[in-house]
């Protein structure tokens, strides 16, 4: 053994605590100086991961809201679904016509369902087309109007024209062509 390698056995043999005490103080600033490191590193990527959390739960807060919003369009679509003509059924379709009639107190002495043009692109809709004559008052003729407007069925008036039915005015005509979408 070298004279070293014994001095330091002598050291170790005659003051043991001490020796193991400055191994550990050693070796635990070594294991400090590391975990100091990968700490810094896992800073790094608990930010980024922390971005990323807050991104996702973002996504599912909107996620939430793009399901009602879907449900939203599905109701749409049933509605417009149940609400469209099926232009075979020409006692259901005249029906609507007098039942706003009705509401509105006006009188419809023509009503005509018409064929439809065969021109249609869409696969799923069809274009049913209608003339009528309404009569009465302004504001029966114009109730009808807006009740058509605004009613279930998707009417699109293509024309439409006034006229004086008497010549004191207080009756009036009002001719439409107009269709009504409808099931292909």
């Amino acid at each position: 053994m070298s004279l070293a390698q014994s001095a330091f056995v002598s050291l170790v043999r005659r003051w043991p605590y001490c020796v193991v005490c400055i191994l550990l103080t050693i070796s635990s600033v070594a294991g400090s100086w590391y975990l100091r490191e990968k700490a810094a590193d896992l800073r790094v990527v608990h930010g980024q991961r922390t971005t990323e959390g807050e991104a996702m739960l973002a996504l599912l807060v909107g996620g939430s809201t793009q399901k009602q919003e879907l449900e939203a369009v599905r109701a749409a679509i049933r509605r417009i679904e149940d609400n469209l003509v099926v232009e075979a059924n020409l006692a259901e379709n005249l029906l609507y016509f007098y039942k706003l009639e009705e509401q509105t107190k006006a009188k419809l002495p023509e009503l005509h369902q018409l064929s439809s043009p065969n021109l249609d692109k869409s696969p799923i809709y069809r274009r049913v087309p209608y003339t009528l004559r309404i009569t009465g008052g302004f504001e029966q003729v114009s109730a009808f109007l807006v009740a058509l407007e605004t009613g279930s069925r998707l009417v699109k008036i293509n024309t439409f024209s006034f006229a004086r039915t008497d010549v004191s005015g207080s009756n009036i005509a009002l001719d439409l062509n107009l269709e009504v979408l409808g099931k292909r």
